[in-house]
């Protein structure tokens, strides 16, 4: 990007502007910690920080600029006063995408959206510039830094967007105003928020509210949730999942240690991944409808398909550990639909001798929090398949191992991850495959760090 310090008092809608030396803008900072030379420094207001106590340091290290909302505030530098500052990061992230030549793809859902971020960017990076979401900078304040540091040049930015309230959604929408939104699915994160799945489902699909009128609607078309809201909206849609219903089939699927074959009723050819899980089938099947609309070919589709690789850590990621075994990592967080599609992928991997699976307290359930966990147990019982060893850490992971009761699986809690690094250190098996899930404050990634020390 790059903005004159002039240009802002009228993009801004400034109150006033005080400049020194008209300097150019080429990027954006919010901590002053981080800027670079040529960056805008917006200061925020917080409970305990007031981020005005910064801009000197900011101009110290190279600011171009710095917003203020403070009238009285004087310095002799590039000031440009505004009245809020979510306010202008928005505004001018609008302006800077209205500058860009670039197709916008929209992605939410309660469970998956990282991952199907990371699959549509690797599949379209192989023939245009791309730009994503990194990290979760996916709300409010995120999503316009994402915008304001993609390069002048980029064909397509593929943004990840989050809620826990309603109307966020819609905001977002409305501000980048998508030419493909995607909801992968509708679970239980942040329930607590939204009171029931229905107006989870709600929530997620406000996506569409800003989407162009050309532009697609990509859906899991099993989601009767989905299906329904669709049905009394006129937009276009493309659905994905396993009932014939659905534009994109999911025929048959083969699960192995090291790779999924499967079918798609779209393609005489069969596809592979080396990506863990059926879930993911689904988000490699959104990842396909949008590359067939912008203009990929089959061929092209598989290759690119077979070679995913650039998916962010912790989410169902390999880690080889001891005597032919290995570590699943997908703690990164979790939800019960989440950790059910864990479970099953562990139930489908049947080339290992042993199977252990560690799981630790799901949060922002809401009053129900306890009956989840229970269910996840129930689960484990129904569905797993030779699965030995479940192991629960937390107050609230005690209900899952408590409801367990298929007398073939051993279970164990335990109150803190440093007991659970210890067992596993004194209790390892050759050819096991170690799955850890679990919302991600608990941490269960020092226990991986322990054992494979």
């Amino acid at each position: 990007m790059k903005y004159l310090v002039q240009n802002l008092k009228k993009i801004l809608n400034a109150k006033k502007i005080n400049i020194t030396q008209n300097k150019i803008i080429t990027g954006v900072a919010i901590d002053s910690r981080k800027v670079q030379d040529g960056d805008l420094f917006i200061p925020f207001l917080g409970e305990n920080v007031d981020g005005h106590d910064y801009i000197q340091s900011a101009f110290d290290k190279g600011a171009a600029a710095a917003l203020c909302l403070k009238e009285d505030f004087v310095l002799d530098n590039n000031i440009i006063y505004v009245e809020d500052s979510y306010q202008a990061i928005q505004t001018l992230a609008k302006d800077y995408l209205n500058s860009l030549n670039a197709k916008i793809i929209a992605i939410t859902g309660s469970n998956g959206k990282t991952t199907t971020k990371d699959i549509i960017s690797d599949i379209l990076e192989t023939k245009y510039k791309v730009h994503k979401t990194q990290g979760n900078f996916n709300n409010e304040l995120g999503v316009p830094l994402t915008i304001l540091t993609a390069p002048k040049d980029s064909e397509i930015l593929v943004l990840e967007m989050g809620a826990d309230g309603f109307g966020q959604l819609d905001y977002l929408s409305k501000l980048v105003e998508p030419d493909f939104t995607v909801v992968t699915n509708i679970g239980e994160s942040h329930i607590e928020f939204f009171k029931s799945r229905e107006g989870i489902a709600k929530a997620k699909f406000e996506i569409t509210n800003g989407m162009k009128k050309d532009g697609f609607f990509v859906f899991n078309g099993d989601e009767i949730l989905l299906k329904n809201l669709v049905t009394n909206c006129n937009i276009n849609t493309i659905s994905c999942g396993e009932q014939n219903h659905n534009d994109i089939i999911l025929e048959n699927y083969h699960i192995t240690r090291n790779h999924i074959d499967f079918k798609l009723n779209i393609s005489k050819h069969p596809f592979q991944t080396v990506l863990k899980g059926k879930h993911n089938l689904f988000n490699i099947m959104f990842a396909v409808a949008i590359a067939k609309k912008i203009g990929f070919n089959d061929e092209k589709i598989l290759e690119s398909i077979k070679n995913i690789s650039k998916i962010t850590n912790m989410r169902l990621e390999s880690i080889p550990y001891k005597e032919n075994s290995l570590i699943i990592n997908d703690a990164y967080n979790a939800s019960p639909t989440s950790m059910k599609a864990s479970i099953d992928v562990i139930s489908d991997l049947n080339d290992f001798e042993y199977k252990t699976v560690v799981l630790g307290d799901m949060f922002e359930l809401g009053k129900n929090e306890v009956e989840y966990h229970s269910e996840i147990g129930k689960y484990i019982s129904e569905n797993s398949k030779n699965i030995n060893l479940i192991i629960s850490v937390g107050n609230l992971a005690k209900n899952i191992t408590n409801n367990v009761s298929n007398k073939n699986i051993k279970t164990i809690h335990f109150s803190s991850t440093n007991e659970v690094s210890q067992y596993l250190i004194n209790n390892t098996h050759i050819n096991e495959v170690i799955l850890f899930k679990a919302s991600r404050s608990m941490k269960l990634e020092n226990i991986i760090k322990k054992i494979t020390e």
